[in-house]
C-alpha cells in the first residue's frame, strides 16, 4: 500500500493513463495512414515497438522528477497541483477521444475502407485500352498479365487468374456481382493510355461489398520500359497494403525486378504473349518472330528467352511442315539462355520441365522440376497444366486428373483447363465425362481450334467413329486442309472400326490434310495400318520434337492392338517408358 500511496503521489500512475492512451492513439493513427500513403509493411511494427521501448523511460522520469509549469523538478512546489488538475483533465480528454475513435470505428465498420484480415482477396479485370486501337491492345494487355503474375505470387494475397477475369473484358455486369461470382473482397479496374512517348496508367482498387474505392491513382510516365515495370510494381504494393497483407523480402526483390530497359523489347514481347496463347500454326510462327526481335533488341531479356523457347517447342505440335531440327535447336538454344539470364522465374522454370520431357525424355527431371515449382506457385496454371500431362503419360491417372481439376478450379473459366481436363479424363478412360467438356466448350467456343484437333481424336479414343470422323473433317478444313482428303480418310475410320477394313493413307493424303508428326501415328492407329503405327512412331520419338503422339505411348488406347509387338516396346524404352 505504501508503494501505491507513494506511485500516486509521484502521479506516476497519472503518468502511465497519460502514455497508453496517447500510445493507443498513436497506433491507430499509424494503422489507418499506412495503407493510404502505401508505407512500407515495417512501418506499423516500428512504430509499436518504439512505444514500447519507451514506456519504462517514462515511468522512470516520472518517479524521479515532477512537471511543474517551470519544466521538470525534483522537488514538489506549490505550482505542482496546478499542473496535476491540467493533467487530470488531459486524460479525461484523451480517454474521451478514445472512446469517440472506437466507437466511430464500430459504428463505421460496414463502410470502413480498412478490409478484415481474412478478406485479403483480389479479382483485376482486364484493362481498357484507351487508345482503342488494335496495336495497342497488346501493350495493354500485357501490362494486365504482368501485374496479375506479380500479384499472383504474392502468397499473402489470392489472386483470381487472368484466364478466369478474362470473360469480364466486356461485361455489363456491376463490380458487387463480379466479386460474389468469383468470391473476393477487392476487384482492380483500370485503363492504359499511349501518347507519343508518355503512358498514362488510371487505377482503382474497389470494395466490392461497399462498391466504394478502397485506392486510385493515375500514373503519368515517360514511355519506358523502366516506368512499366515500376507503375506494375506501385499497384501490386499498394494492393497490397490496401489489403493489410504482407511483403516478403522476395516479393520486394521481384516488384523491383526491371527485365528489360527496352520499351521495343517490351512491345515485341506483349506481342508474342498475345500470339502465343491463340495455340494455331500462324499465330505460334508469327509469336516466335516477336520473340527473336525481342532478344534481339535486349539479349539480356530473359521473359524474352523463355516465350522463344514455349514458341519453338509447341510449333511442332501444330505444324505439318515445320522443320523439327530447327525447332528443337532454337528452343534449346532459347531454354539455356534463359536459365543462364534468372533460372528463378517461373516462367523459365515450366519452360525447363517441359523441355526436359518433351526434348530429353526425362520423366523424373521434369516431374522434379514441377514439384518444386508448384511448391512455390501453387496455382500456375502452366505448371499445373503440363505437370497433368507428364503424370498422366506414366499412367498415373489419379495424379494427373488431381493436377488438372485443379487447373480448373483456378481458371474455371480457360477453355485450355478444361480441354486439358478432358483429354486427361480420355487418358484415364473416363470417355463420357470427356466428351461432355469437349462438347459443351465447343459449342462456347467454336473456332477454338486447339480443341478442335483433340475433339476428334476424343471421339475416336471413346469408339464414337461417325462422329469422330466428322470432327476430323471439320478440323482439317478450318485449319486450311483439303475436305475430300479429309473424308476419305473419315471413312476409312468407319471402315475399319465397321468391318475391319485397313486403310490406305497415302503421303498425297497426308499431304492434303497437313497431318504431321503430333498427330499421324493416332490417325494411322484408327485405321488399322499398324506397319504405318510403328514407321510413325520411330520418326516421332527419333525428332524429339515434343510429340505427344509418342509421349503417350504407354496409355492411349488407340496403339492397343500393336502393344505386344517388340517393336512398340522398344520405342517404349526409348522415351524412357516401359508397358502396362
Amino acid at each position: 500500500m505504501a508503494i501505491l500511496k507513494e506511485l500516486q503521489r509521484r502521479k506516476v500512475v497519472r503518468a502511465a493513463a497519460v502514455y497508453l492512451v496517447m500510445a493507443w492513439l498513436l497506433i491507430q493513427v499509424a494503422a489507418t495512414i499506412a495503407p493510404v500513403l502505401a508505407l512500407p509493411d515495417w512501418f506499423q511494427g516500428t512504430v509499436l515497438a518504439l512505444l514500447g521501448l519507451g514506456f519504462p523511460v517514462a515511468m522512470v522520469l516520472a518517479w524521479s522528477r515532477e512537471l511543474t509549469p517551470d519544466g521538470a523538478r525534483p522537488e514538489s512546489s506549490p505550482a505542482s497541483s496546478q499542473l496535476a488538475r491540467i493533467t487530470d483533465y488531459s486524460i479525461l480528454a484523451a480517454l474521451a477521444t478514445g472512446l469517440v475513435w472506437f466507437a466511430a470505428d464500430r459504428l463505421g465498420q460496414k463502410t470502413d475502407t480498412r478490409l478484415s484480415p481474412l478478406d485479403k482477396s483480389v479479382a483485376v479485370l482486364p484493362f481498357i485500352n484507351l487508345n482503342g486501337d488494335d496495336a495497342t491492345a497488346p501493350f495493354t494487355s500485357g501490362i494486365h498479365a504482368d501485374l496479375l503474375t506479380q500479384l499472383a505470387q504474392i502468397k499473402s494475397v489470392r489472386t483470381i487468374s487472368r484466364t478466369t477475369v478474362l470473360k469480364y473484358r466486356d461485361s455489363n455486369k456491376t463490380i458487387p456481382e463480379i466479386a460474389r461470382e468469383l468470391g473476393v473482397a477487392t476487384i482492380v479496374e483500370g485503363g492504359v493510355q499511349r501518347a507519343g512517348d508518355s503512358i498514362r496508367v488510371n487505377v482503382r482498387l474497389i470494395d466490392a461489398a461497399a462498391d466504394r474505392p478502397l485506392w486510385s491513382q493515375v500514373f503519368d510516365r515517360d514511355l519506358t520500359a523502366a516506368s512499366v515495370f515500376a507503375i506494375q510494381g506501385e499497384i501490386a504494393r499498394a494492393v497490397v497494403a490496401q489489403l493489410q497483407a504482407s511483403l516478403s523480402p522476395e516479393d520486394h526483390r521481384r516488384l523491383n525486378a526491371v527485365p528489360t530497359q527496352d520499351i521495343a523489347a517490351l512491345d515485341a514481347y506483349f506481342f508474342g504473349k498475345s500470339l502465343l496463347e491463340k495455340r494455331t500454326r500462324e499465330s505460334l510462327a508469327i509469336a516466335a518472330e516477336y520473340f527473336e526481335n525481342a532478344v534481339a533488341l535486349d539479349p539480356a531479356f530473359t521473359l524474352g528467352w523463355s516465350g522463344l523457347a514455349d514458341a519453338y517447342m509447341l510449333l511442332p505440335e501444330y505444324s505439318y511442315n515445320i522443320d523439327r531440327n530447327m525447332t528443337k535447336r532454337r528452343s534449346r538454344e532459347a531454354l539455356l539462355r534463359a536459365l543462364e539470364l534468372d533460372p528463378s522465374l517461373p516462367e523459365v522454370r515450366s519452360t525447363e520441365a517441359w523441355y526436359q520431357l518433351t526434348r530429353n525424355y526425362d520423366w523424373a527431371g521434369a516431374e522434379k522440376i514441377f514439384q518444386e515449382s508448384l511448391a512455390s506457385f501453387p496455382d500456375n496454371v502452366n505448371l499445373l497444366h503440363w505437370m497433368s500431362h507428364t503424370l498422366s503419360w506414366q499412367g498415373k491417372q489419379e495424379e494427373g486428373l488431381a493436377l488438372a481439376r485443379r487447373a480448373v478450379e483456378v481458371a474455371p473459366d480457360s477453355r485450355l483447363m478444361r480441354v486439358n481436363l478432358a483429354y486427361i479424363l480420355t487418358d484415364a478412360g473416363e470417355f463420357e465425362l470427356a466428351l461432355q467438356i469437349v462438347h459443351r466448350v465447343l459449342e462456347n467456343h467454336p473456332a477454338f481450334l486447339g480443341l478442335r484437333r483433340n475433339s476428334f481424336l476424343h471421339e475416336l479414343r471413346a469408339g464414337e467413329i461417325v462422329r469422330g470422323a466428322n470432327a476430323f473433317v471439320s478440323y482439317t478444313t478450318v485449319v486450311g486442309g483439303d475436305s475430300m482428303a479429309a473424308r476419305t480418310i473419315g471413312d476409312m475410320f468407319i471402315a475399319y472400326a465397321s468391318e475391319g477394313i485397313i486403310g490406305n493413307v497415302t503421303d498425297e493424303l497426308i499431304r492434303d490434310t497437313l497431318l504431321g508428326t503430333e498427330d499421324l501415328a493416332q490417325v494411322l492407329a484408327f485405321v488399322g495400318d499398324a506397319e504405318g503405327v510403328l514407321a510413325a512412331l520411330e520418326v516421332a520419338v527419333n525428332e524429339r520434337s515434343g510429340s505427344r503422339s509418342a509421349l503417350s505411348m504407354k496409355v492411349n488406347p488407340a496403339y492397343d492392338f500393336v502393344r505386344d509387338d517388340p517393336r512398340f516396346d522398344a520405342l517404349l524404352k526409348k522415351v524412357g517408358l516401359s508397358g502396362r
